[in-house]
C-alpha cells in the first residue's frame, strides 16, 4: 500500500462519517479502499497508516 492508498482510504472513511480512527474496522477499512480504487491494506502496517491518515484528517478540520 503507498502513501496515496492509505489517503484515498482514509479520506473516504471521512467522507462516510468514520472519524474516529479507533473505530474503523478491517472490513470498513476494505470497502473504502475499495471505494476510493486504491489497494486494500494488507496488513497492521498498512492499516496503521490507514489510521494515521485518518487522524490527520480528522485534526485538519
Amino acid at each position: 500500500m503507498t502513501a496515496l492508498d492509505a489517503y484515498l482510504t482514509a479520506r473516504t472513511l471521512a467522507a462516510d462519517g468514520c472519524h474516529d480512527s479507533d473505530a474503523v474496522t478491517h472490513a470498513d477499512m476494505d470497502a473504502a479502499a475499495d471505494l476510493a480504487g486504491a489497494r486494500r491494506p494488507a496488513g497492521s502496517d498498512d492499516r496503521h497508516t490507514v489510521r494515521a491518515a485518518l487522524d490527520a484528517i480528522g485534526e485538519a478540520r
